[in-house]
């Protein structure tokens, strides 16, 4: 679970980086793109993905950027892809943060899914935060709370507020046994 998050803090240093988009136009003094996509490769040569809807800058203060329709495919390790999607975000290319202001999900490809109502992620540091309520699922576990706040690149992650973890036995034992795990809850 922890390292979906880390994902976030390949972007901070990249080692290639492509950027482009459908096209853009200027509207109501600001710079509208339409389909903007970033490919590159994170620092130990894992390509990564983010694309969006549209990508609005106003030329008043270039160093922010309004998303809608965030995609994105970022390398967790070399078997473990994080899907990230959410409705809309804002891109501090100064402070390098993005401020998701919507449903955000993540779902990797060991099969957990993580929900957030909202969250600040601080791509420099591999940190995050939301105040709101957090559902993070795997393997016939899951755990809900109320905030959560995620430090250095994942490896520290504090629920707070009515935290509660709910484990279903029967689905702990199946993934187990499916991944070939020897350790059985019973």
């Amino acid at each position: 679970m922890a390292a979906a998050f880390a994902g976030y803090s390949y972007l901070a240093t990249p080692k290639a980086v492509s950027v482009s988009a459908d096209g853009a136009a200027y509207s109501d003094g600001k710079l509208v793109m339409a389909n903007p996509k970033l490919d590159g490769f994170t620092k130990d040569n894992r390509p990564y993905n983010m694309t969006a809807a549209r990508a609005i800058q106003d030329f008043q203060n270039e160093g922010i950027v309004e998303l809608e329709g965030i995609n994105a495919k970022l390398p967790v390790n070399n078997d473990n892809w994080a899907s990230v999607t959410a409705p809309s975000g804002t891109y501090d290319r100064d402070k390098n943060t993005l401020d998701i202001n919507g449903v955000m999900t993540i779902t990797t490809s060991d099969g957990m899914v993580a929900k957030f109502k909202s969250a600040y992620l601080d791509i420099g540091t591999g940190g995050m935060k939301t105040d709101d309520a957090v559902d993070i699922q795997l393997k016939g576990t899951e755990v809900t709370s109320d905030s959560l706040t995620v430090l250095e690149n994942g490896k520290v992650m504090i629920f707070e507020n009515r935290v509660r973890m709910n484990i279903d036995p029967r689905r702990l034992k199946t993934a187990q046994n499916t991944s070939g795990d020897q350790d059985v809850v019973q």
